[in-house]
């Protein structure tokens, strides 16, 4: 299914409003697909732009249209380059490296996704996006023309893309045909709850914001509670976000501007 369908699923099963996911997983992946409930779809910008790791296979011999295994295959090749080959090319892209999107993929050209483009059979010209990658290992090679990596990366890499540019590095073609989340940011697959555990454990599958994100905790007053819940300014030094609280309740992520309190982001429950 794709991230939109598993919100979808998210918001039937609890009940809510408001779901939203913190980074989209391609259809065909599975794994580690970070939601946001109720006012927690508000830390979007906190939690979709931490680094991400992936198991990914690479099949050699071929590559589609979508760079997986759910496109139409475009192209072919006997060349199937050695393990020696394409270790040298996943080393060469540790770092920082210019990428360039598959088509088929969420990207916007003139206000358009770059898929629906490519499904109408129009032209799609993505430009580079400057992206990180940080590790790559190689985990085992289940046939001759299969290869199966770690990958850890930065938020907006593409794995397709890296497959496809591997292969071209070798001097062949390349498609993803599997592809597993299992870390975002700080959450990892084994901590996951799958969508039929869900059905079952409801919100008690749902954590706290400070469980979400590592961040300081700042306390304000009690005395000063009725000045937060109506907005009246509020001495504060703080420099970093943190998590702000009075009386025990979270208000939201804030910090100090110009010596007074601001909430960034809130999250007070009415």
């Amino acid at each position: 299914m794709s991230s939109a369908q598993a919100v979808s699923r998210v918001k039937r099963l609890l009940g809510e409003k408001t779901v939203g996911h913190m980074g989209t997983l391609d259809p065909m992946a599975e794994g580690v697909l970070v939601i946001g409930v109720g006012k927690c779809a508000r830390l979007f910008d906190y939690i979709s732009g931490r680094k991400k790791s992936y198991i990914a296979k690479f099949k050699f011999g071929y590559e589609t249209d979508t760079l997986d295994a759910l496109g139409n295959i475009t192209q072919t090749t006997s060349d199937i380059p050695s393990v020696d080959a394409v270790l040298h090319a996943m080393c060469s892209l540790v770092g920082d490296i210019e990428q360039i999107p598959p088509v088929y993929s969420a990207k916007h050209v003139d206000g358009k996704r770059a898929y629906a483009l490519a499904r109408d059979g129009q032209a799609v010209d993505l430009k580079p996006v400057r992206v990180t990658i940080y590790d790559t290992e190689l985990i085992c090679q289940p046939k001759m023309d299969e290869m199966v990596f770690s990958v850890t990366c930065s938020s907006g890499t593409y794995i397709r893309a890296i497959c496809r540019d591997v292969a071209k590095m070798c001097g062949s073609l390349a498609t993803l045909t599997y592809l597993q989340r299992t870390k975002s940011g700080n959450f990892d697959v084994k901590d996951s709850v799958r969508l039929e555990n869900l059905e079952r454990i409801k919100e008690q599958a749902i954590i706290s914001p400070q469980d979400a994100l590592d961040l300081p905790v700042y306390q304000v007053d009690g005395a000063l509670y009725d000045d937060m819940v109506h907005g009246r300014k509020i001495k504060c030094n703080v420099e970093d976000d943190s998590f702000i609280f009075c009386n025990g309740i979270l208000f939201g992520i804030g910090r100090g501007v110009d010596g007074v309190l601001k909430i960034k982001t809130y999250l007070r429950d009415e």
